[in-house]
């Protein structure tokens, strides 16, 4: 909903009774779009913010209930362009306590620059997310479910530090291909620990046969009125990296790893119906990591290599009320951290269905959700069960 223009006043100057008139902003806003100061090709401005308070009951096993009210996330957004259209900047804080994840010490989530030099050629620099998959890449905001899926969480590539090139439509303003290729530090965010030289590459191709459409959102609030399919696969070297999970996690204290990453997915939607699937592969190019611990003792510290998918499928009604269900399986590599192999196998089957209004689409809605998480099989009377109930409003 537009807003009223704001005046700047003239400034008169001292030499000469004539005044010049600066150009008035154009000022707009909606939810969810927050409000957009545009002066033009010099300069852009666009506030936004998003506040998620969550209820989480745990169940465990065999163990006392737990339960957390908290706002977990509290975002402020800052967009827009400078010198010209093309030339666009974006820089998101995190607030809220789930994001000050791995003793964070900074709040910034996302800055960088994006040139939009050519339709093949956009060039972005900065801390942003790595272009590998396209669950992991799909915004916090936009998800029908309050979590992802643990296999997302553990082989997905996080934000990192880098320069990638990139384009939706390579090759014509119609054409179903893109492209994704970037290189980036390898140590992920709040890591400024010096380690051995390394850096992560990673390249990706997508295929959009029906056309480009919403496919970094989950579910079909537009009911899309005719079918629509986006293809991918992605794939990354992550050279010397100290982190557990290889852009994130605990660091390792012995040394550095390489983690080979591959990854397909693929994302369908029309007439309220929504389906995404997506396999991830990460492996480490060696078992562990032997050395000295600061006591002097001999130590030694496990990689994670392993494997897992995620299936999900949704129906947006016109109330717009949406189910959701959700599949997902993480394995270990028989070669793994022990405890990772353990905990894959007695955790690693995620079964999840979900319930969700949207009052103004992803602007404003209310997420219920439960989950189990146990060994393969439909045992869930042995699973770990969590409940939750969130609302999401974006200004």
């Amino acid at each position: 909903m537009g807003l009223a223009a704001l005046c700047v006043p003239s400034i008169a100057r001292a030499e000469s009774p004539k005044t010049n008139t600066a150009a008035a902003p154009q000022v707009t806003g909606a939810p969810g779009k927050g409000v957009t100061f545009d002066f033009g090709d010099p300069f852009s401005l666009r506030l936004r913010g998003r506040l998620q308070t969550r209820a989480v009951v745990h169940l465990p096993e065999e163990k006392a209930a737990q339960s957390t009210v908290s706002v977990g996330t509290a975002r402020l957004s800052f967009e827009g362009h400078i010198h010209a259209p093309t030339l666009e900047y974006t820089l998101q804080l995190a607030l809220g306590e789930r994001d000050f994840r791995e003793s964070a010490r900074s709040p910034v989530l996302d800055a960088f620059v994006l040139w939009r030099a050519h339709r093949d050629l956009n060039v972005r620099v900065g801390q942003f997310f790595v272009p590998f998959d396209r669950v992991r890449t799909i915004r916090d905001g936009a998800l029908q479910l309050v979590d992802r899926a643990r296999p997302i969480a553990e082989l997905a590539l996080d934000r990192d530090v880098g320069v990638e090139i990139a384009s939706d439509t390579l090759g014509g303003d119609h054409s179903p291909v893109g492209y994704h290729i970037g290189v980036f530090g390898g140590g992920g965010v709040h890591n400024v620990t010096p380690r051995d030289a390394g850096a992560l590459v990673v390249a990706r191709l997508e295929l959009r046969p029906f056309g480009v459409f919403d496919d970094d959102t989950d579910s079909d609030l537009r009911r899309t009125p005719s079918p629509r399919l986006a293809l991918g696969v992605g794939a990354a070297h992550n050279m010397s990296t100290s982190r557990t999970r290889s852009t994130t996690g605990p660091s390792f204290t012995l040394g550095t790893v390489d983690y080979s990453h591959v990854a397909a997915d693929a994302v369908f939607k029309w007439a309220g119906f929504a389906a995404q699937a997506e396999w991830l592969w990460r492996h480490a190019s060696g078992q562990a990591l032997e050395g000295t611990a600061a006591d002097g003792a001999e130590a030694t510290e496990g990689t994670r290599g392993g494997s897992g998918y995620v299936g999900q499928a949704s129906y947006v009604f016109e109330t717009p009320f949406e189910i959701v269900a959700r599949f997902a399986r993480l394995m270990a590599n028989d070669d793994a951290a022990r405890s990772f192999v353990t905990d894959t196998r007695d955790r690693g089957q995620e079964l999840g269905v979900g319930l969700n209004y949207y009052a103004h689409g992803h602007a404003l809605k209310v997420q219920t959700a439960w989950t189990a998480r146990s060994a393969p099989g439909l045992a869930l009377d042995a699973a770990d069960h969590t409940a939750q109930v969130a609302l999401d409003v974006a200004f």
